[in-house]
């Protein structure tokens, strides 16, 4: 676990992070969620150790927090940015040799495998990938290395919907295998397995609760997208068709079985 205690931080003169203190458990699949501006990017940034908090402090109760940030992935929201190989294969291996890892070979053969990438692009240049091609060519950087933590801002930036699909499939995947903090307004792709989702605000944390739990009106009001269910669920309620539920349902399933009911 790693906890954030009353963190600041700022740019320049304005403070993106005020006074936030919040826990990240490296076996749950944390959602943050929040307008633009609010400070997510930037507490994932104090999380891993990226940016130094003006005060507060990020510990680990458990164990060495470098120790930990070592072993944590990082994914920025356009990933592709950061490329600097002349090769796909270059690109992917490039964090597995600095970390002189061995059986890097066999390696990428297991990741290419869990991305479902066509092998033939392992020679060619990442710059003449399409969008979604790169993104899974990032994710795949991180991955070969085997974090034991994951952290997504925005995996789905800027690709289409087949890719979206299948980057929430290998997360996933990976949710029984890493833990998961993962930034993002899309949420259908993965609401149904999320842990624990916090709403930031204003460079504070407004709450941190199970899915299950969470008031989604609040989340709503405060700028950021839903799940589709809940806002079919209040669009029925409106309609004046009552769910057997209290909360609204923030899966098709859930909203499905609500119904029958």
């Amino acid at each position: 676990m790693i906890v954030l205690k009353d963190i600041c931080f700022s740019y320049e003169d304005k403070e993106v992070v005020k006074n936030c203190s919040m826990s990240f458990d490296m076996n749950e699949f944390h959602l943050l969620v929040g307008p633009n501006g609010a400070g997510k990017t930037t507490l994932a940034m104090l999380l891993k150790g990226l940016l130094k908090p003006s005060r507060g402090r990020v510990v680990s109760p458990r164990g060495e927090i470098g120790d930990l940030r070592k072993e944590m992935g990082f994914l920025f929201q356009f990933p592709e940015d950061l490329f600097f190989n002349d090769t796909v294969f270059k690109e992917i291996t490039y964090g597995a040799r600095k970390r002189e890892l061995e059986n890097i070979e066999e390696k990428i053969n297991g990741i290419i495998d869990l991305l479902s990438l066509d092998r033939k692009i392992l020679d060619s240049s990442p710059f003449n990938l399409s969008y979604g091609e790169k993104r899974l060519v990032a994710l795949a950087s991180i991955l070969i290395w085997e974090p034991s933590y994951l952290i997504l801002d925005e995996p789905f930036s800027g690709i289409d919907w087949q890719f979206r699909s299948r980057i929430a499939e290998v997360i996933k995947s990976l949710k029984e295998k890493v833990g998961i903090m993962i930034i993002s307004q899309e949420l259908d792709n993965f609401i149904s397995f999320v842990d624990r989702v916090s709403l930031i605000l204003e460079g504070k944390a407004v709450f941190s609760l199970p899915p299950a739990e969470v008031n989604w009106d609040e989340v709503y009001a405060a700028g950021c997208d839903i799940p589709s269910a809940v806002r079919l669920a209040k669009k029925l309620r409106d309609s004046g068709i009552e769910l057997d539920s209290g909360a609204s349902p923030y899966t098709i399933p859930g909203l499905v079985d609500a119904l029958k009911r």
